[in-house]
């Protein structure tokens, strides 16, 4: 985004229920968006999340936190072949260095963004003016680096040039910093007698927040544009569709697993149940795995912080063959020559008992 592009306030800081880990699975209590947020504009309540956009800044760090990619700032970085020079927007124009983008803040930057203008053979420049720790929006001495070392380390396993994308320190003085984006409506501490006065008589207007949540928060799996980002972002860049499964977390099986469980078990589409009319497959995609190891409740299940070999997609986990019962019409896992499921075995079991029973004659009491 160049300095003169604003971003409307009406439109900062958007999020999308369907992706969100809080709103459709409350289970996995995820807060990283406002744990990151230095402006505290998110209030995470059950199933709920309210977005105060009168008090962002549009700095985007809950953006580049999020694990899923729920939410989304109307931002961009534009596509060229040459170099591309980050700055912060505090920066005035005459200590830039050569041709730059800025952003509101550089910590609002992800790692598949910076490897999405790799596709080029560009090179990404950070450049650290030394104000970030002392920022008046939320102080962090180094909010880009997250993303800096994840795109590294991309870069480092897909065998390229680490050093494609760099921090360089360019220490400026604080006084040639243009003053830090602020919020529409400070959050008031304290009021003087004349404005309690005020707001003791005088109805208070709604606040200008966006409650997010969603009908049915454990009705399906969560959504992740941001894995699904990255793993493109690596394919453009690799140019091929296979990758080093080094660059994806890896899961293995050292028994049979609850295979229905543990695909219920997995926040997003990592892994799912495939069903064929003589079998079941649990399917893993590592490119959509946050690693969270939900998963291994289900047990005979193993998380890897990194896999082996090569990702091409989804693979198949483990399999069982399946079969549909003649009597209930339920599915079940035959054994060798089983032909009905063990419900109806011991169905039928009972009613053979019952039969002997009725049919057994009576014994005269006391004989």
């Amino acid at each position: 985004m160049n300095e003169s592009a604003e971003i409307d306030l009406r439109q900062k800081l958007s999020l999308d229920a369907m992706a969100c880990l809080t709103i459709r699975r409350p289970d996995a209590t995820c807060i990283a968006c406002a744990d990151a947020c230095p402006a505290q504009v998110i209030a995470i309540d059950t199933r709920v999340i309210e977005l105060d956009h009168d008090r962002c800044t549009g700095c985007a760090r809950c953006v580049a936190a999020c694990p899923t990619g729920a939410m989304a700032l109307p931002t961009s970085l534009a596509q060229a072949d040459h170099a591309l020079t980050l700055e912060c927007s505090r920066v005035a124009q005459a200590d830039r260095q050569g041709d730059t983008q800025t952003i509101p803040c550089l910590g609002g930057v992800t790692a598949s963004r910076l490897l999405e203008h790799l596709v080029g053979h560009a090179q990404v420049t950070v450049v650290d003016r030394g104000w970030c720790a002392d920022c008046p929006s939320g102080g962090c001495a180094q909010p880009w680096a997250d993303a800096v070392q994840s795109a590294q380390a991309d870069l480092a396993d897909l065998g390229h040039d680490a050093g494609a994308v760099q921090v360089i320190s360019v220490p400026t003085p604080l006084p040639h910093a243009h003053p830090a984006p602020q919020p529409r409506r400070p959050k008031q501490h304290g009021y003087s007698r004349r404005q309690l006065f005020q707001r003791l008589t005088t109805p208070a207007p709604a606040p200008d927040r966006s409650r997010v949540s969603a009908d049915q928060p454990f009705s399906g799996k969560v959504d992740a544009p941001a894995l699904a980002h990255r793993r493109d972002a690596l394919r453009a860049l690799h140019g091929t569709d296979s990758l080093p499964a080094a660059l994806f977390p890896a899961l293995d099986c050292t028994g049979t697993p609850d295979m229905r469980l543990a695909a219920s078990l997995c926040p997003t589409h990592a892994l799912s149940l495939a069903e064929t009319p003589d079998a079941d497959a649990l399917v893993f995609d590592a490119a959509l795995c946050l690693a969270c190891g939900d998963c291994t409740k289900a047990g005979a299940i193993r998380l890897h912080a990194q896999g082996q070999g090569r990702y091409s997609g989804p693979v198949t986990l483990a399999s069982r063959n399946m079969a549909d019962c003649p009597r209930c019409l339920r599915r079940f896992a035959p054994r060798d020559g089983q032909q009905i499921c063990d419900g109806c075995h011991k169905d039928n079991d009972l009613a053979a008992s019952a039969f002997g029973l009725m049919r057994r004659a009576q014994v005269p009491y006391g004989a």
